[in-house]
């Protein structure tokens, strides 16, 4: 993403909340890019290095994957203190997405 689209999409996540100005995005993507966290592509949007995917166990898809759920459980829980009507209607879902994870977390446990 670039910077702009980083601000939608944090606006967008906050459901409307926040939306960071471009004095707080682009100071930090400065820094970020100085640390080598991430680097500028060919299209001029940002993306992680693959020196920090790795670093930081993203590199490869299941990282990634476990990462992005962790994400998104955190979105859940905020939005479970903030505003627990949105999430209610989703509550089967939720305690069927527990249930998987469980019994996958079950049988990571069986086979090692």
């Amino acid at each position: 993403m670039n910077g702009v689209d980083i601000m939608s999409k944090l606006q967008e996540m906050s459901q409307g909340w926040y939306r960071p100005s471009p004095g707080a995005i682009y100071p930090l993507l400065e820094q970020l890019e100085k640390e080598g966290v991430i680097a500028k592509n060919k299209e001029g949007k940002f993306e992680l290095t693959s020196a920090y995917a790795k670093q930081a166990g993203i590199h490869d898809t299941v990282g990634r994957t476990v990462s992005t759920i962790e994400s998104n459980v955190s979105y859940l829980e905020d939005l479970q203190r903030t505003d627990a009507a949105k999430l209610s209607k989703y509550k089967d879902k939720v305690e069927k997405l527990l249930n998987r994870l469980e019994a996958l977390s079950i049988s990571m446990q069986a086979s090692s």
